[in-house]
């Protein structure tokens, strides 16, 4: 069974997505390379995913996200910064690529439970599992051996350099992005902040 790998984590956090906190205009919770997540669709993936918690009887209480809305704009935001960098450098994911591997995982049923715990509404559930397969298919083209995880390091640092050209920045209503963390919240009276959103964001397939 093919399996996607475990640090497909780090793309899908955010973790070491180069990025920015310039101000952004009013209404755009962030932008991505240039392309504009509004403040307005970000409340609409919002109020869809805590429906989703409800349905399948979750609290945010027993979710590891110690914020709702900023980890689903994470979310947002590493989907489309990894689309973009695959346009850009040819790297391609078919939807039949998307079928079988949703197939060999059990299907949506399975996966998407899985995705919602970690801050992806449903309708975002295809294009996650299709930016982690985008970003084994990217450390591969940079010379990764997917079982070692030395050679998947060495591709990650690559990687990363080129998704420098990809910029991204997010309103200060939704904290501060760090380059190595993701969104945090917003330092208060000079203190830096210590909470991050990016602790336990999946590969979908991880441990199947």
């Amino acid at each position: 069974m093919r399996v996607l790998p475990v640090v497909a984590a780090a793309v899908l956090a955010g973790a070491a997505l180069t990025a920015c906190s310039s101000p952004v205009e009013i209404g755009t919770a962030a932008t991505v390379g240039g392309e504009r997540i509004s403040s307005g669709r970000l409340d609409s993936e919002v109020r869809e995913y805590q429906s989703a918690l409800k349905q399948a009887k979750i609290t945010e209480a027993q979710l590891q996200i110690p914020s709702v809305p900023r980890a689903v704009l994470l979310q947002l935001i590493s989907i489309r910064q990894f689309e973009q960098f695959a346009k850009r450098n040819g790297v391609t994911v078919t939807q039949r690529e998307v079928a079988d591997f949703l197939a060999e995982q059990g299907g949506i049923e399975k996966i998407g439970p899985a995705a919602l715990t970690k801050g992806v509404p449903p309708s975002e559930t295809i294009p996650w599992v299709r930016t982690a397969l985008l970003y084994q298919k990217s450390l591969q083209r940079f010379g990764a051996n997917l079982a070692d995880q030395q050679s998947v390091q060495a591709a990650q640092v690559k990687l990363f350099g080129q998704m420098e050209t990809i910029p991204v920045k997010v309103s200060h209503r939704y904290g501060t992005w760090d380059p190595q963390q993701g969104l945090i919240e917003e330092a208060r009276f000079g203190k830096p902040a210590e909470a991050a959103d990016t602790a336990s964001q999946p590969d979908p397939a991880a441990g199947q």
